[in-house]
């Protein structure tokens, strides 16, 4: 089974629909490095996020590790891209070491990701998979998607489709 590897937004965004608990089921291993740690709860505390609190708890009993790269040399490689942020220069390089699934959102970084032949999805990946293994009804799925779009986050109205009739 792949491992998970976390980007900020989809932490943040399943945070703020209070679905972040519910990957405590999936069986797989999840990780976060340490700089996606201090953008999701050390800047949320900051500014009064409440989701931060509980990814962060579930850092500190574990359910979410936080790793860092080994690869020095393959991070520095991602880091060559202006465009590419280093929270998720690090998902990638953790992702290609480990052989699991960077999880994340940025358009720049999932372009990466496919350059380098690593494994990506998104937010909604991780909603209908909820979806798919009963962490939640369809009409949970839907709700969440749509307070997700109402708390900020962005997809197109084709990818809107495209979920809804995955939904359904």
């Amino acid at each position: 089974m792949k491992p998970l590897i976390f980007d900020a937004t989809p932490l943040i965004y399943l945070g703020k629909i209070n679905f972040i608990q519910k990957i405590a089921h999936f069986p797989e291993e999840k990780y976060t490095p340490e700089s996606v740690y201090k953008e999701v709860v050390v800047e949320g505390k900051k500014s009064g996020q409440p989701e931060v609190f509980i990814i962060e708890n579930m850092i500190n009993t574990g359910i979410i590790k936080i790793r860092a790269p080994a690869d020095n040399q393959y991070l520095s490689h991602l880091k060559e891209n202006p465009k590419i942020h280093k929270g998720d220069a690090e998902v990638l390089a953790l992702a290609y070491e480990l052989e699991g699934i960077a999880l994340l959102d940025d358009e720049k970084a999932r372009g990466m990701a496919e350059i380098e032949g690593i494994e990506h999805h998104g937010t909604i990946y991780l909603l209908l998979k909820m979806m798919t293994i009963g962490l939640v009804t369809k009409e949970e799925t839907l709700d969440g998607l749509n307070e997700m779009i109402h708390e900020g986050w962005r997809c197109s109205t084709e990818l809107y489709a495209d979920i809804l009739k995955a939904i359904k």
